[in-house]
């Protein structure tokens, strides 16, 4: 994200002559650096790159996805545990029922005063609600109190069943509605709706299973929270809940990083959400394959203050939000310190779409000391098979902390003010189709790979953008697939490297000259598939010398309209590859197998032939002045930079 004081362009462009060898540096204006020169027999205009740029590797995700795939847990044996045949009833009552003895059970009709299980160790009780009200108002309403021993629940077919809770304990304490100490499974395919006006509407200390039923619940806290939740082929609605959704979170003794706890793991479920906090939150993965999706969270937005910093646990960078009338705008880091502290804003609580990423643990140490466990980039991950995604959020659409999102399959709508998909290590995209309607960012990660499906990306900022604090080698690469993306900053942006080997790529780049079209710290290689780029002109950077695939870069004398096709035809006017403009432009970038040394081709704005050309190099320009590389560099591949690392 290129971003600089129109006031030292002057004074920066000087400089830059200077780097790059100029013999004048009294007016860098009229005597601009050379850039390298194409057949058009004129120096490019507004040329930056060259040079020789990174060619990076592509990061191996195979173990990481395959260790996720091998967890998935079969659920068929306890789809099947449904008969009914042969169970005790327990009559309806307004006493409490507490069960002691591990067996089968009927619940009909109203329980007023709640319903405990209290077995032995490794017993497993099962309960079959048919038409069953379980009720609890200053307490929880349906409990098992022993964390090794199970409890199956099954929603008989056909029946509406409720859990209630509401208020305090007697020692004012909040209390979920259903808690379950050790494994909860619930089968059938009947309807269980739990609502807790005090804490959680579903708390499972161990693991939590779902299958075949539908299950609604309302929540005072989290939706669901348990240590692992594995649900296939059923329906979840999480009607509300003023924190997440679903949550599955470690062990408060864990003492190293593990795949066996802290996931949820989703196969063809219906999940529908509308929650304050994220729609699913895990601490180690999360994986879903195939379902459908409707996400929606809702942001609670607080003002700058020392008082809500200590209630929410804020930090002072959380506040990157301003506010114009009901509206929130995510502001560029660098530009935080132009506001005034009372005109700032952040969110009380994370509330992304997807998310995962929070276990925090301590190791013992031989000398009987802790010190804290170290969870390393890439731990984390979110692995997506297919299903359909509507996620609405003001806060990242799909996110892992310190880790990696790979989406193999799927179709997602996202609707966001910050990221569309980010991670802190891998964001991998192999197939499916992504379109992100809002955001600040569309796709980001330090590692951007898009190897296949339809990507259409709207930002506010970078379309597409590599950054880290942690690494120095990131990288965007693109190898297969149809790429499209408007971005109000840099359309593809990387504080290392961009590599182009395939696929399609459109890019709707600013109309503003602070940023470009096409971005990098390390260069942009193009060694594959079609590429046509468009924006301002003011920071354009072209692909670098060594790519092997040949590429035209034209800035017309004024800009081109919206809605203008631009078009690369061959000597006899066939078309070869063009792109209708979603805004303004005047820098056009273009790259495609087609285009051969010696052969002679046109860009066209309509019509119009703009700039004929005949390719005798890698990189072929129309004349005009020079202009900015890598980073913002004067010149090609050298000079200074203007805008650091974002």
């Amino acid at each position: 994200m290129k971003k600089f004081l129109v006031s030292i362009l002057a004074a920066a462009l000087m400089l830059g002559a200077a780097a790059c060898g100029s013999n004048d540096t009294t007016s860098t204006e009229n005597n601009p650096p050379t850039p390298p020169t194409g057949e058009s027999g004129g120096q490019f205009d507004n040329l930056g790159g060259g040079g020789t740029g990174t060619i990076a590797e592509a990061k191996d995700t195979t173990e990481v996805e395959q260790t996720i795939a091998a967890a998935v847990i079969d659920l068929a044996d306890l789809s099947a545990q449904t008969d009914i045949s042969g169970a005790t009833e327990i009559a309806a009552t307004d006493e409490a029922v507490t069960i002691t003895e591990a067996g089968n059970y009927v619940l009909t009709g109203n329980y007023t005063a709640g319903v405990t299980v209290t077995v032995e160790n490794g017993e497993t009780t099962h309960l079959f609600l048919k038409n069953a009200n379980i009720t609890n108002e200053n307490d929880i309403a349906l409990y098992n109190s022993n964390k090794k021993s199970a409890l199956i629940v099954t929603v008989v077919d056909g029946t509406e069943n409720t859990v209630f809770n509401s208020g305090l304990t007697a020692k004012g304490k909040t209390v979920n509605a259903v808690e379950v100490k050790g494994e909860l499974m619930i089968n059938g395919t009947g309807k269980l709706s739990v609502t807790s006006e005090s804490k959680n509407a579903v708390k499972v200390s161990k693991g939590l299973k779902i299958v075949d039923a539908e299950i609604v619940v309302d929540s005072a806290n989290h939706g669901i929270a348990a240590n692992t939740i594995n649900a296939k082929d059923c329906t979840i609605t999480v009607a509300n809940a003023a924190k997440d959704g679903l949550q599955a979170e470690c062990d408060d003794e864990v003492t190293e990083f593990t795949y066996d706890e802290g996931y949820i793991s989703l196969v063809n479920v219906k999940y529908t959400s509308n929650t304050k906090g994220d729609g699913m939150q895990a601490d180690t993965y999360l994986y879903i394959g195939g379902g459908e999706y409707d996400i929606t969270t809702v942001g609670e937005w607080v003002t700058y203050s020392t008082e809500n910093i200590a209630t929410y646990e804020l930090e002072t960078d959380d506040y990157r939000w301003s506010k114009s009338g009901s509206t929130y705008k995510k502001i560029a880091s660098d530009e935080v310190s132009r506001y005034s502290t009372s005109n700032l804003y952040a969110l009380a609580q994370g509330c992304k779409g997807l998310k995962v990423g929070e276990i925090d643990y301590e190791v013992e140490n031989e000398d009987g000391t802790t010190t804290e466990g170290t969870v390393y980039d890439g731990d984390y991950t979110i692995v997506i098979d297919g299903g359909t995604f509507n996620i609405n959020t003001p806060d990242d659409g799909v996110h892992a902390n310190s880790g990696d999102v790979i989406i193999n399959d799927g179709t997602f709508t996202i609707s966001t003010l910050d990221d569309g998909i980010g991670s802190d290590n891998i964001t991998k995209i192999n197939g499916g189709k992504v379109t992100v309607l809002t955001s600040y960012e569309g796709i980001e990660g330090a590692y951007v790979e898009i190897g296949g499906g339809e990507i259409d990306v709207y930002a506010t900022d970078d379309g597409i953008n590599a950054a880290s604090d942690d690494v120095t080698d990131e990288h965007i690469i693109i190898s297969g697939g149809t790429t499209i993306v408007n971005a109000g900053g840099d359309g593809l942006d990387s504080n290392g490297s961009v590599l182009i080997s395939g696929g399609t790529v459109f890019v709707h780049g600013p109309t503003n000259g602070g940023n470009a079209s096409l971005d990098s710290e390390s260069g942009i290689v193009v060694n594959g598939g079609y590429l046509i780029a468009v924006g301002s002109s003011g920071m354009v950077e072209t692909p670098a010398q060594n790519s092997s695939q040949n590429v035209v870069s034209y800035t017309a004398s004024s800009t081109i309209a919206a809605g203008s096709t631009i078009s690369l035809r061959d000597s006899s006017g066939n078309v070869i590859t063009s792109i209708t403009t979603k805004k303004v432009c005047q820098s056009v970038i273009i790259s495609c197998p087609e285009l051969t040394k010696g052969s002679s081709y046109s860009v066209y704005v309509g019509d119009t032939q703009a700039y004929s050309f005949t390719v005798s190099s890698t990189i072929t320009g129309s004349s005009g002045q020079g202009g900015f590389g890598p980073g913002g560099n004067m010149g090609p591949g050298g000079g200074f930079g203007l805008r650091g690392r974002n």
